[in-house]
């Protein structure tokens, strides 16, 4: 994340609503990816501002603002922890969407739309015994338990995953339907090459992950053992490890931990940032921030991602 100032200079931040230096009104505007800041009434502000989910993105129409446009379903409000749930899926889905615009990619409801369910799981009352999180032509489903960190966290041992957050479901499903936009007739052929036809079948690939686990080594060739299950898979773990790396040298550049990304060596940079942030977070008693082993072979997936968004950004430029 860029670091950001209010007018009358104190430094701002990404979810700020008021500048504590000068009281300001503070917001979002994706257009121009910066903190806009004004007096009270100056600024078109998201009608969910006053909200249960306190939005503090610009809407330059009025109403609801572009990310609070995309959420077609929320789980009910009528139930008290729906409440946090909601404001922090919509959080989460604010971040992806500023790393998506920041990289060149289309961002708008007839691209990406959002429902956050509930199951039976956690409410008894709805009528869906299970909901998974997933993707289907732009759709992006997220179970809303998945906001409780309890719970998320019982999920991520039962899945035997090191690493599961919001925003990270959310960059993983959003790779799904990327793919479509930043693979054409001109890299498929490479994609493939890469991460296996995705033309595979999915549902008998993804019954032998669950009964027999990932491949032998997989380590070597995959980011994550799920990466291994179907290459569709394997592409969405990448492009989300993709917009996790964007995301930690962004902010790290922002913030002088480095003086500037090469892009020739972006793998060994990252690795000496994100050594930096694991010991931190371990100084603090928690576990690792980014638990996970670029090799070679990762290393060249991620680049094939980073150079298929950026032909797509150039050519949309055009």
């Amino acid at each position: 994340m860029r670091r950001f100032k209010c007018q009358c200079g104190a430094a701002v931040f990404f979810d700020n609503h008021r500048c504590t230096n000068c009281g300001r009104v503070l917001a979002f505007d994706l257009d121009s990816q910066r903190v806009v800041s004004g007096n009270e009434g100056e600024l078109s502000l998201c009608s969910n501002r006053k909200a249960v989910i306190r939005c503090n993105w610009t809407s330059p129409e009025g109403g609801p603002c572009q990310s609070c446009r995309m959420s077609k379903l929320i789980p009910s409000l009528s139930k008290d922890e729906n409440q946090e749930r909601w404001r922090k899926l919509e959080l989460a889905k604010r971040r992806l969407l500023y790393n998506l615009v920041s990289i060149g990619l289309p961002v708008d409801e007839t691209h990406l739309k959002f429902v956050f369910k509930e199951d039976r799981r956690t409410n008894p009352d709805v009528h869906d015994a299970h909901v998974n999180i997933g993707h289907a032509e732009g759709v992006i489903t997220i179970n809303a338990a998945e906001a409780d960190e309890v719970y998320r966290e019982q999920m991520r041992i039962a899945m035997n995953e090191p690493l599961r957050t919001l925003l990270g479901h959310m960059r993983h499903e959003s790779g799904h339907y990327y793919w479509s936009v930043v693979v054409n007739d001109s890299n498929r052929d490479a994609a493939r090459g890469l991460f296996g036809d995705e033309r595979a079948d999915y549902g008998q690939a993804l019954d032998r992950y669950y009964e027999n686990g990932p491949i032998d080594g997989w380590p070597e060739s995959y980011i994550s053992a799920y990466a291994s299950a179907h290459p569709s898979e394997d592409w969405a773990e990448t492009w989300a490890h993709y917009l996790h790396i964007r995301s930690v040298m962004e902010t790290a550049l922002a913030n002088r931990m480095i003086e500037s990304v090469n892009p020739d060596a972006w793998r060994s940079e990252f690795i000496e940032v994100i050594i930096r942030v694991n010991e931190i977070v371990r100084s603090l008693g928690q576990v690792d921030a980014y638990p996970f082993i670029i090799t070679d072979r990762i290393a060249e997936k991620i680049e094939f991602v980073h150079e298929a968004v950026s032909d797509y950004a150039a050519g949309a430029t055009h």
